[in-house]
């Protein structure tokens, strides 16, 4: 059976046990558990099996048992776990992926390194002295550098280990506290092991990697702290319908809601994993749009911007570029230029585009260094830009504290910078000295606002991080990719425990609806709603989702409740009308716009859609009079010409409707104005002036004869109405057969 099989069978286990379905799921875990070649599984499963079988057979004879409720709950909860560690082991047997490959070298070398860390843990602590010299100076003795080399191997190890653990056992509870309690170890690297209980967890579901997340999202040091609430929320949602199982856990949140700021947090995490739903949109309009643009513009912005004497002497910072005349050759690319500016500034992915392609260095090698923090005593770092000329430490210092690269941007931009010709590594410290400096104007605000945007740094950083490693890691398609989840993590419990404030709910609705998601904006609205929420406001962005789903009867419903409010009402009687008109009802359709109209005398939009109407009740004169009345008040919009040209033909005044096709085809012609204008030719009797535009028509490179006949053949009908021989019809088609 291949991976996809195996995992299908497990999703099946997961579910009959959620349904209570407990029979039918011993059945799939049976063949599941034979697929792991683990003696001791099999075993377990025998016993589970041998234990519920028991559990009915006293059940129907009607014995008694006060803690059969209580097995029973117990048989289900082992179900589960035993079918998490088959899947684990029947994937070692089935796949010839990396990840298990590393798993099994892993397992046989765990308890050696478990050991290793635990009875060995203050010198493994990375040492203070030692970390001093090698910042200080690069050229720190071999033995030191030795012995940083020989700690990151450990760390790497101890890093593995978690990863691919998939059942916590005391011995590794115990390890990973060890590390909390030595005095030692700094933030960067306790970070470390917080990023690979949250990957662990997401691999393979265990309630102790939640227990210690959850402890170590109470840190009191910020960088800790956030990782271990995102790995705690990743978690917790991933494993939504399993949190019941475990009522120890759902206490344990209880404790962590006491927290003053969790309410905060948790919609701080929210809001930036949902950006990342943004972050391909971003890379492909820079790619696509964005930077074909600025390479089309860069001789005209190099000349306009004097860039070749950029590091003159005279140079000074009054001398900027008023920016809109710089691009008012391109005033498009300094709109998109802004929007990106913007969506920086609110912490969305910008440079995923720029670092994707920067992931190649052997640093990357290591997975470990996907979730390295960037800090400043950084041996990595300083190795990397020992022979440039500018202080390091400084820039390491200033890039540490950036708020808009990720950690693992950061590091791939410090090993890139080696590469970099002289000219644009001294315009980068340039500009990299402006963005320090508008750091250190940030905190000299105030202190709640500065601690408000370093928190909102690290989950953005972290989570790009996040980004970085499920889309570009080169062993990607072996893990979930986290950022395919549909991210309903309103629905779940977790967040039903932690977040109470309504506001917080409503926010992230706006947020889904602001981006054009609106089955998951529809689903808060609806909790809103549910919760007593009657607002106008609520009514109609509720209608307005549904109608984006095209579920135009819901909207309706909506709608209509919207109607009871005296406000916008204008505005929602063209939603009403709109609804109507998409579900066909084109008489309701045309009663909402004009009591549209009446709010609105002269407004376009209404105007166009009454002769819409009419046209859909096929009151062709009606139309037409507001037709011409859209032509009068906007006379640049040349769309209005084809339904005025339109109504003329089936209204048989045919040099009026040949006025106004000829004037279509003079500025935006489409293969139906050829088929129509021949139509008009036609009637008019000229045969020849028919075949020609029909012939047009069909050459298009949007047409074809099957499309045009398909055409023809729904307009047919008015020719004969208008006189055309209905034998005559079939010769002329077969002569423009012979034409093409």
């Amino acid at each position: 059976m291949n991976i996809k099989g195996l995992q299908r069978n497990y999703r099946k286990i997961e579910n009959l046990v959620l349904e209570n379905k407990l029979k039918d799921a011993l059945e799939i875990l049976k063949d599941l558990v034979i697929k792991s070649r683990k003696g001791d599984y099999i075993s377990q499963y025998e016993s589970m099996d041998e234990t519920y079988e028991n559990l009915l057979k006293y059940t129907i004879e009607g014995i008694e048992d006060p803690a059969r409720e209580k097995i029973y709950n117990r048989l289900l909860v082992s179900v589960l776990e035993l079918a998490d560690v088959a899947l684990q082991y029947a994937y070692m047997n089935e796949s010839d992926q990396y990840i298990y490959r590393l798993k099994k070298k892993i397992e046989f070398e765990s308890k050696q390194i478990k050991d290793q860390v635990i009875d060995n843990i203050e010198s493994l602590a990375f040492d203070e002295e030692l970390s001093e010299i090698l910042k200080t100076s690069i050229d720190a003795n071999s033995n030191e550098k030795d012995e940083y080399l020989k700690h990151q191997d450990i760390l790497i190890r101890i890093f593995n280990l978690i990863w691919l653990t998939d059942k916590f056992k005391d011995t590794d509870i115990k390890m990973v506290r060890s590390i909390w309690q030595a005095k030692n170890f700094p933030w960067y690297e306790r970070s470390i092991i917080i990023s690979a209980l949250t990957v662990s967890v997401i691999r393979c579901f265990d309630v102790n990697k939640i227990d210690l997340l959850i402890d170590y999202s109470l840190d009191k040091n910020d960088q800790i702290k956030q990782r271990a609430m995102v790995g705690v929320f990743l978690s917790l949602y991933i494993y939504n319908k399993r949190l019941s199982f475990y009522p120890s856990v759902i206490e344990k949140l209880k404790i962590l809601g006491d927290d003053a700021d969790i309410e905060k947090n948790i919609e701080f995490i929210a809001i930036q994993l949902l950006k990342s739903k943004d972050t391909e949109k971003i890379t492909k309009k820079l790619e696509e749009e964005i930077l074909p643009e600025m390479v089309k513009f860069q001789p005209i912005l190099k000349d306009k911007l004097d860039l070749d004497n950029i590091l003159s002497s005279d140079y000074t910072e009054d001398k900027n570029p008023d920016w809109e005349r710089v691009f008012e050759d391109a005033p498009d690319l300094l709109d998109k230029l802004q929007e990106i500016s913007k969506l920086q500034m609110e912490g969305a992915d910008v440079f995923m585009s720029a670092f994707a392609r920067l992931k190649h260095f052997d640093f990357f090698n290591e997975l470990v260094n996907w979730f390295r923090p960037f800090h400043t005593d950084n041996f990595i770092v300083n190795e990397a830009l020992k022979k440039e000329d500018f202080k390091s430490s400084v820039f390491i210092d200033g890039l540490s504290n950036s708020f808009f690269m990720c950690n693992s941007d950061k590091y791939s931009f410090c090993l890139n910078i080696q590469f970099m010709p002289e000219l644009q590594k001294s315009m980068m410290m340039e500009m990299f000295n402006a963005e320090l400096e508008g750091i250190r104007e940030l905190q000299k605000e105030d202190e709640i606002l500065n601690k408000s945007t370093n928190i909102k740094s690290i989950y953005s950083q972290y989570i790009h991080d996040l980004y970085r490693f499920y889309k570009l890691h080169p062993l990607k398609n072996e893990f979930l990719d986290i950022f395919n989840l549909k991210f309903d993590f309103y629905n779940s419990e977790f967040f039903k425990i932690l977040v109470s404030d309504d506001k917080i709910l409503r926010n992230i609705a706006e947020f889904f609806f602001e981006r054009d998601y609106f089955e998951q904006a529809l689903d808060i609205f609806h909790i809103l709603n549910d919760k007593g929420d009657n607002s106008l406001e609520i009514f109609e962005k509720i209608a307005f989702c549904y109608q984006k789903l095209k579920k135009y009867n819901e909207a309706l419903s909506f709608y209509k409740k919207a109607e009871l409010y005296d406000a916008n009402r204008s505005w929602n009687l063209k939603k009403l009308a709109l609804c109507n008109r998409y579900l066909k009802n084109y008489e309701e359709s045309l009663r909402y716009y004009l009591e549209a109209e009446k709010l609105e005398p002269d407004n376009l939009y209404i105007q166009t859609y009454i002769g819409h109407s009419y046209l859909d009740l096929k009151e062709y004169k009606k139309a037409l009079d507001y037709y011409y009345k859209v032509e009068f008040l906007a006379d640049e919009n040349k769309k209005v010409l084809r339904p005025i040209a339109w109504c003329s033909f089936v209204l048989g005044e045919f040099e009026t409707a040949k006025k106004y096709y000829e004037r279509l085809i003079k500025d935006e012609a489409n293969k139906y104005d050829f088929i129509n204008l021949g139509h008009v030719e036609w009637c008019l009797g000229k045969k020849k002036a028919a075949l020609k535009n029909y012939k047009l028509s069909v050459n298009r490179q949007d047409n074809n004869l099957k499309l045009f006949m398909v055409s023809f053949e729904e307009d047919k009908h008015y020719l004969i109405k208008f006189g055309i021989s209905s034998t005559e019809i079939p010769l002329m088609l077969d002569y423009l057969k012979y034409m093409l």
